[in-house]
């Protein structure tokens, strides 16, 4: 009888963290707590040494990528990031990866494993306020040359709809 009285108890538990599980998996949460509507200049360390500000940006399209070497969905949407890079650098388009990594040294190692021709930066806490606080990676937020937020994408990028964005702004 107790060994019955067991597995009742342990099939009720089971059964409650299902429930809160999806309950939290289906939960409709915004990604962003807040999206200023320009991007305010922060100062971050470059991934291949020395710092870099946002201002040094402006006058230009810039692409920020929040992005990190354990993210899968980050390193799926790589080739697209490469495409883009390689269609609009020439017409002004600059892409700021900005790693959401432990240190500067795992970063330094996820950029050139893959290759990324772009600038990378180590995350702070200035910068994720300019940017949001998004509770998200991967996500991407144009800015035009003025530093307004022309638009954000929260997941992988939309390789066309990005595309259209980064053409309305350098073309």
């Amino acid at each position: 009888m107790r060994n019955k009285s067991f597995k009742i108890a342990g099939f009720i538990v089971l059964a409650a963290l299902l429930l809160v599980a999806y309950r939290a998996i289906t939960a409709n949460v915004e990604p962003f707590r807040e999206i200023p509507s320009r991007i305010a200049n922060f100062s971050a360390i470059e991934i291949d040494g020395g710092r870099t500000t946002f201002d040094e940006h402006k006058g230009k399209a810039t692409l920020v990528v929040l992005s990190a070497s354990w993210c899968p969905a980050c390193i799926a949407e790589l080739n697209t990031l490469k495409n883009l890079h390689k269609e609009f650098s020439a017409k002004g388009l600059s892409i700021l990866m900005v790693s959401e990594d432990d240190n500067v040294k795992i970063a330094s190692r996820f950029k050139k494993k893959y290759a990324m021709p772009w600038t990378m930066v180590h995350w702070n806490y200035d910068l994720m306020n300019a940017l949001g606080n998004p509770r998200v990676i991967p996500v991407s937020y144009l800015v035009d040359s003025d530093g307004k937020f022309d638009y954000i994408e929260a997941g992988i990028i939309d390789e066309n709809r990005m595309r259209r964005a980064i053409k309305a702004l350098v073309e």
